[in-house]
């Protein structure tokens, strides 16, 4: 999963579809939280969220969901942090179509 993941990384950024590239890096970081690589998780999860703030996709944010409920079992404080920034992201692209 996660070198399928890279792979289409690798294949989306060449055009910067903002959208595409916060789904892959959070079904990325949804495999690194699968098998307990939290720092990689939270680093891909905040990627997807940049992504997914600079495309203004709430398509990307929905993505999040399943890495949010994942980190929601954290303790670490970046786990923390990206949960609130997930949170205060979903209230400011909320009305957003994309």
């Amino acid at each position: 999963m996660i070198e399928a993941g890279q792979a289409a990384l690798s294949a989306v950024a060449q055009d910067a579809d903002h959208k595409k590239v916060a789904v892959i890096h959070a079904d990325i970081a949804q495999a690194q939280l699968r098998i307990g690589d939290v720092a990689e998780g939270i680093a891909y999860a905040r990627r997807a969220l940049d992504a997914a703030q600079r495309g203004e996709s709430t398509w990307g944010l929905q993505h999040l969901t399943t890495v949010a409920k994942a980190l929601s079992t954290q303790q670490a404080q970046a786990a923390r942090d990206l949960l609130g920034d997930i949170a205060a992201t979903r209230r400011t692209l909320g009305s957003s179509p994309a």
